[in-house]
């Protein structure tokens, strides 16, 4: 394997691993400061194994780190960057997607934008 297909096979291996929508929510809360697992679960609405478990592969792939509190395990992301690239990705979907999908890029920029 040369070293642009080495490069090139991380990089859509990273992207695979962004490339589910529970855990781009996750990475956009964690955009606000360190979190523990219960404040992500009351935050994106998913149960405690099911966020733990997102968590624990964006870790493996260093998305996010982690450092224990007491009994608490909190979360940050190790690029904040990276969650801003993320939801600027929303301007690319937006150009003539229809009101329905508009609306929701808007929600979302809302709820995310600083």
């Amino acid at each position: 394997m040369t070293a642009e297909e080495l490069a090139l096979e991380e990089l859509g291996d990273l992207l695979g691993v962004l490339g589910h929508a529970d855990r781009l929510r996750l990475l956009q809360e964690l955009r606000g400061g360190p979190r523990d697992v219960a404040s992500l679960v009351e935050a994106v609405g998913l149960s405690q194994s099911r966020t733990s478990q997102h968590l624990g592969l964006l870790r493996a792939h260093r998305v996010v780190e982690s450092s224990r509190h007491g009994r608490r395990v909190r979360y940050r992301l190790r690029d904040p960057d990276l969650a801003r690239w993320l939801l600027s990705g929303l301007d690319y979907l937006a150009v003539g997607r229809g009101a329905a999908l508009e609306e929701s890029i808007s929600a979302v920029r809302e709820r995310y934008t600083d």
